[in-house]
């Protein structure tokens, strides 16, 4: 594990509150090309059959599962669930290395489309069958569904609380939505509470590339528990560091923050940044004002823990002949980028609304805040500017999608860039 840490300016006006960004690079470790003995895991694949997976949805999802099953490690678990108003377990979880692979086709083929849909029973039993694998292993279940829950909990607020609880046992939650039809509320909200990814698969050949995508994310995780904590040496009233984006969890303490991040993949690099305010400080209580920045981890192919640590120092500079510094742009940049990620929620809740105009001028004001970033991006790492182009290109495309599509290509994008995560359509 490697990291980098620094503060968007290097120094402030003493006097004057001010907002200031720190910026948290990590790079994973490669994996191997060889195979790594990794840690088990339980993954459980929860089918919507009602009646709307028909014209080779079902088909399609049927046929991507078994393949997929064939990548998954012997010592992995498996079980495979259905919903349409009932609930049909075909695969009780069972270990990956005691399964017939032909045998799970077969046992997937009778599974043809009918009935209504209920949500909450499918997922409910998604969760009795992660019960069913050893204690202690990580869970991971993945939802796919192409319509709107029409019977039992019905309710997006109420589906979060269950993937939320569901975490605090190892078991986080993924979610794949297919056609023009499916609750993107109920299943972003699965997804974003269960700690997970959430894909729109409008077109039916993208459900196979978000299994995929989710599939390959859980096999070639290299990076675990990362975790981050900024403190300073005591307490300042009026002090707040929070971290922007996605975190698994955070502990406000009171000296600074301690944020729990999750996992990286092989090779990734990822920045995780903060944002903080700063109180008016004045120059009696010091010429500086020093950041300790803790960032640990578990290298998954060893096993061991790393713990580095840094220190950033902040000087508290006269208000006399004061001049502004130049800001650091990479941090400013990723700032920015992950607070695109309310802005694609706030449009994607109109486009839900119906008010697909005001969903658009709220994008366009998205295009006009990254718009200085753009001119300057040559300035960027190279890292930096293909995560800029990208939000530009995605920002861009969201206002050419037609109404039904766009509230579910803006709430996967949210997420995505939550979580500083590529869009698997289009590559590494």
């Amino acid at each position: 594990m490697k990291h980098n840490v620094r503060l968007e300016v290097p120094r402030i006006k003493a006097g004057e509150p001010c907002k200031i960004g720190l910026l948290v690079e990590v790079s994973a470790p490669e994996l191997p090309v060889t195979e790594v003995v990794r840690n088990p895991q339980a993954i459980i694949f929860v089918v919507d059959r009602s009646g709307s997976m028909g014209d080779g949805r079902l088909d399609l999802v049927k046929n991507t599962i078994s393949e997929i099953v064939g990548r998954l490690s012997d010592r992995d678990y498996l079980s495979i669930v259905s919903f349409d108003t009932e609930v049909e377990v075909h695969v009780p979880m069972a270990k990956v290395g005691e399964l017939n692979p032909t045998q799970i086709r077969r046992d997937l083929m009778p599974l043809q489309p009918r009935g209504g849909t209920n949500v909450e029973l499918g997922f409910i039993e998604g969760l009795k069958q992660v019960s069913l694998a050893p204690e202690g292993i990580e869970s991971r279940v993945i939802l796919l569904s192409d319509g709107h829950a029409n019977s039992g909990q019905t309710h997006p607020e109420a589906f979060g609380r269950l993937a939320a609880n569901a975490t605090e046992h190892l078991v986080r939650t993924s979610t794949i939505g297919i056609g023009d039809g499916y609750d993107e509320k109920i299943l972003a909200s699965l997804a974003d509470s269960g700690q997970g990814n959430h894909f729109a698969a409008v077109e039916l050949d993208e459900a196979v590339t978000g299994l995929q995508d989710e599939i390959e994310g859980l096999m070639q995780r290299s990076l675990s528990n990362l975790r981050v904590k900024v403190t300073v040496p005591n307490a300042i009233k009026g002090l707040k560091i929070n971290p922007v984006g996605f975190t698994r969890a955070d502990e406000k303490l009171e000296t600074g923050v301690e944020v729990r991040f999750g996992d990286q993949v092989s090779g990734e690099t990822r920045g995780y940044g903060f944002l903080i305010d700063l109180p008016s400080l004045r120059r009696e209580q010091g010429k500086e004002l020093k950041f300790t920045v803790e960032v640990s981890g578990t290298e998954i192919e060893s096993g061991k823990n790393q713990l580095k640590q840094e220190q950033l120092v902040l000087e508290i500079a006269e208000r006399e002949g004061f001049i502004a510094p130049a800001k650091d742009e990479d941090v400013s940049a990723e700032i920015a980028a992950y607070r695109l990620t309310e802005i694609k929620q706030a449009a994607a809740e109109a486009a839900w609304s119906g008010n697909h105009e005001l969903a658009k001028h709220i994008i366009r004001g998205a295009q006009r805040d990254i718009e200085y970033i753009i001119k300057h991006v040559d300035r960027l790492s190279p890292r930096l500017r293909a995560r800029i182009l990208a939000e530009q290109q995605e920002l861009k495309e969201l206002l050419e999608f037609k109404p039904v599509e766009f509230s579910k290509r803006a709430y996967e994008s949210s997420l995505r860039t939550a979580r500083s995560k590529r869009d698997p359509r289009k590559g590494h």
